[in-house]
């Protein structure tokens, strides 16, 4: 499905793996013992080669005119970076595909097919099909391709999952995962930050009360109030300088790479995603007494939102906590 060519040459101490951009393509990766993980270094990696002379007429030199352009150049860096994600997939599936092929309206049933392998990561697919229709109305824009076959495919992520938080057992789930997830989920939990701000967020935007940042979504301001558990955890830090959140190689996390080892790692039929957190972040901050509209104020939601949250998880906790006391009295 990602187009890459894997190749193990047996040795007399392990296997020995090798990663084509392609089929007779040229080698991108090697390493010994277990098959590599085909994530989104790897996929940026075979998308740089597959750029590398493109015919124009095709969607591998539409990719390369767009990356080369200002409306991409111009994106902050964590954009670009989920942009490329969704972009090498794309060069993987149709790269070598002229075109004219994309004028053709049948071609939309087999772009739709394709979104459909990732009907069990709903918001992978959406994200694919989002930048497909990004990349072909840029093609449109500037004549090169005649219409935009992309545009208007529903997208398969709707649920409202804004009453969702982790609760203790999601929580148990993950007691032994890599120290990396954990430290990136439990600091989601104390500033409910987007995804994109949360592996963005760094020690530049620490102050003595607060995280202050500018946020991915329409270049926002989010102020964090650092209450003692987050000034433990920033304290218990072994680093001063960077991103706050770090991966196993000690570099900073991308959004699709922590969306990566999060589903490699979350158990089967796990029931939540990070994105819950944002959630879980708004009942811990009704526990500590601040009202609906300081918390809409904080994650940048409306109160009535925060109010229904707090109804289900808080409120509701706290009446059979009541309950059990005044009958057990």
């Amino acid at each position: 499905m990602t187009g890459l060519h894997v190749i193990k040459k047996p040795r007399k101490d392990g296997p020995r793996w090798y990663v084509y951009a392609w089929r007779g393509g040229p080698c991108i990766h090697s390493q010994d013992g277990p098959r590599p993980v085909i994530g989104p270094e790897l996929l940026e990696k075979a998308l740089a080669e597959r750029k590398r002379g493109a015919p124009q007429d095709t969607i591998s030199g539409l990719i390369k005119a767009y990356t080369a352009s200002a409306e991409y150049t111009g994106l902050r860096p964590p954009t670009r970076r989920d942009y490329d994600y969704s972009l090498a997939k794309i060069d993987m599936e149709f790269g070598k595909a002229r075109l004219k092929v994309f004028e053709d309206r049948r071609m939309r049933n087999d772009i739709i097919n394709w979104r459909d392998n990732w009907r069990h990561q709903p918001r992978t697919a959406d994200k694919v099909i989002v930048m497909l229709g990004i990349l072909l109305g840029w093609g449109m824009l500037r004549g090169l391709v005649g219409i935009n076959i992309a545009h208007g495919i529903p997208l398969i992520y709707k649920s409202d999952r804004s009453d969702l938080i982790w609760e203790e057992r999601h929580w148990d789930a993950f007691k032994n995962k890599p120290q990396q997830l954990l430290d990136a989920l439990e600091l989601d939990s104390m500033t409910g930050l987007r995804l994109k701000d949360l592996v963005s967020v760094s020690w530049t935007d620490v102050t003595e009360k607060a995280i202050i940042l500018t946020t991915s979504k329409r270049n926002g301001r989010a102020v964090v109030p650092i209450f003692p558990e987050l000034r433990t955890w920033l304290d218990s830090r072994t680093h001063r300088e960077g991103p706050l959140l770090r991966n196993s190689r000690g570099k900073g996390w991308t959004t699709s790479g922590l969306e990566s080892v999060f589903q490699k790692h979350k158990p089967k039929g796990f029931d939540r995603t990070i994105h819950d957190i944002r959630g879980t972040y708004v009942t811990w901050l009704a526990v500590k007494g601040l009202t609906d509209e300081e918390i809409a104020r904080i994650v940048g939601w409306t109160a009535k939102r925060v109010a229904n949250i707090r109804a289900r998880y808080v409120d509701e906790a706290r009446v059979i906590i009541s309950l059990i006391d005044r009958l057990s009295a």
